[in-house]
């Protein structure tokens, strides 16, 4: 099982609204609330549930990754 030590939320959420997604989108794909994104975001909650912990790792992994694949320019060199 990952350990989810240091992780810096508000990077990742960050990330993912710059990609394009709102707090409401990620709130709803990692199965919790936008006000607790929010709060994730805005450091109030420091002892982030495993689960979402790893639900929002996830999401952020598939989304750089798909936006890597769909990015103009994003060829191998």
């Amino acid at each position: 099982m990952a350990m989810l030590v240091a992780m810096n939320w508000q990077k990742i959420i960050d990330d993912l609204v710059s990609l394009g997604m709102t707090q409401a989108d990620i709130a709803k794909k990692i199965g919790v609330s936008q006000p607790t994104v929010s709060n994730i975001k805005s450091g109030n909650i420091r002892d982030l549930l495993h689960s979402n912990g790893c639900a929002l790792v996830r999401l952020h992994k598939r989304t750089l990754r798909a936006s890597k694949i769909t990015s103009p320019g994003a060829s191998a060199l």
